[in-house]
């Protein structure tokens, strides 16, 4: 079972492929998932007894799907097998039987993940992915419609990261070494049951195209390797001219300004794919038509207007800058940082919340401040001339109710104007307000409740032309970030 021959020639290539390939450099101790198959149990057994690495601990890491009845006793079999071949072993048994293969490859992971960080520094997660799998996965994604990036398929890893040492070699190799060494292995049922796509692109569709075009499955492999090597260097291009066009004031990975005329005036097969990167940098996830979007936005959207990407991503015009900003760019700076402590259950009884700031305006006069986000808010009040300023309102006697409330404005607010109700987001859009003074940005509301004044913007009723009474309530708002 443990026999160190090489009639196959695997074991040698094996180790060959990993000293050339410098993927487990560094590595002191290996997480090998392991299915109880053949891939894994024959990369197992490479590295146990085929002298591939002999200074690598190593530990098999086994997640039960509960997908079958019998699963459980290939789990308990499987860890047989590393007690005689003297590996540790770790098991874990999903919650609930996995229903999908997305979901049951992100349950693995996330094993194989814990595993390796209860070992130590210097821990790799090994798979038993081989070149048929490959060929698999750029099938299925070609079938998808993925381009350069998607055709590169399972990426070979390198140690810190996942690494797939069997990749360069064919299903047929693995079968002849554990056959020629007798490497226990069992196999799934599951494997066979066409519902899954993997199963019919294994067993009915390669196999078809195989026959119609011979070599078909190398060739696959041969194109994710092209695509990798083409999209590793086009993204480098890229970052060279994002590097070139992103102002100097840009904060890495969290935002990037570009001057909109210089963007638009890229060729469109350009402009295209350096917005798909930028946007991929910052951690969004853009497809084709959110990708078209967001061209179109680049190019006609006026100042003042936002979109979000997938991912979290957005995109801001502001008078001719064009603002990306990743997830990670919002309040990072003035958000305190969570309390690990575990949250209490809500006490029974009146529920307190914080009072939004604000100043009560009240005739004849007075004066109040107050801060919300970038906003530090002064407020002043009394008789006094008319002002040209837009940030003066008159209120005539019975024009409004008072009290007045200035406060800082709040999603959902609206304002009535001689056309209809608009939003106050789109009142401060059109007037060009900064979108890092947005959120303090004050609204006047009278004793109902409504939005009467927008400061710096729009002005209140009745017709701010009619000369002011002497009556006449004056109100000036000061903003200051």
């Amino acid at each position: 079972m443990s026999g160190t021959g090489d009639e196959t020639g695997l074991a040698t290539r094996f180790r060959d492929h990993l000293t050339a390939s410098g993927c487990l450099d560094g590595a002191k101790q290996a997480v090998v998932a392991v299915s109880g198959g053949i891939d894994s149990m024959t990369l197992l057994h490479l590295l146990r007894f085929g002298r591939a690495a002999p200074s690598l601990a190593l530990h098999a890491a086994h997640l039960d799907h509960r997908m079958r009845a019998e699963s459980a006793a290939d789990a308990a079999w499987l860890g047989e097998v590393c007690a005689a071949w003297g590996v540790a072993y770790h098991l874990c048994a999903a919650a609930t039987p996995v229903r999908t293969e997305a979901e049951g490859r992100e349950l693995r992971y996330r094993f194989f993940a814990e595993v390796a960080d209860g070992t130590g520094t210097g821990t790799v997660i090994l798979t038993g992915h081989t070149a048929d799998d490959q060929a698999e996965t750029v099938l299925f994604r070609i079938a998808r419609g993925s381009g350069p990036r998607g055709l590169g398929g399972i990426h070979p890893g390198r140690s810190p990261s996942p690494v797939r040492p069997l990749l360069p070699f064919r299903r047929a190799e693995v079968e002849a070494y554990a056959a020629a060494h007798g490497v226990p292995h069992r196999e799934d049922p599951t494997n066979r049951d066409p519902r899954w796509t993997r199963n019919r692109l294994r067993h009915e569709i390669l196999p078809a195209l195989e026959a119609a075009v011979p070599g078909a499955a190398a060739s696959l492999v041969a194109l994710a390797a092209t695509s990798r090597l083409e999209s590793a260097a086009l993204d480098q291009l890229l970052d060279d001219r994002i590097a070139a066009l992103a102002s100097a004031r840009s904060r890495p990975a969290l935002e990037l300004p570009f001057d909109r005329e210089a963007l638009a005036a890229l060729p469109e097969p350009i402009l295209t794919v350096l917005l798909r990167r930028v946007a991929t940098r910052l951690g969004g996830s853009p497809g084709r038509g959110a990708t078209a979007s967001l061209l179109r936005f680049v190019r006609e959207a006026p100042s003042g207007r936002c979109v979000e990407l997938a991912g979290g991503v957005t995109v801001e015009h502001h008078l001719g800058v064009l603002r990306f900003g990743g997830p990670a760019d919002r309040r990072a700076d003035t958000r305190p940082p969570p309390d690990p402590r575990p949250v209490a259950p809500p006490a029974a009884g009146p529920r307190l919340t914080r009072p939004t700031p604000h100043v009560r305006v009240e005739p004849p006069s007075g004066e109040g401040a107050f801060t919300h986000g970038a906003c530090r808010v002064t407020v002043s009040w009394g008789s006094g001339d008319r002002s040209g300023s837009p940030f003066v309102a008159h209120f005539a006697p019975g024009s409004v109710r008072f009290p007045l409330d200035v406060r800082p404005w709040a999603p959902g607010d609206r304002m009535t104007l001689p056309y209809g109700k608009k939003k106050v987001k789109k009142i401060l859009l059109e007037a060009r307000v900064p979108a890092d003074r947005r959120e303090g940005w004050p609204v006047v509301a009278d004793a109902d409740g409504s939005i009467v004044w927008v400061p710096g913007s729009a002005r209140p009723s009745p017709d701010p032309g009619s000369a002011p009474q002497r009556e006449s309530l004056r109100l000036e708002v000061r903003i200051r970030s």
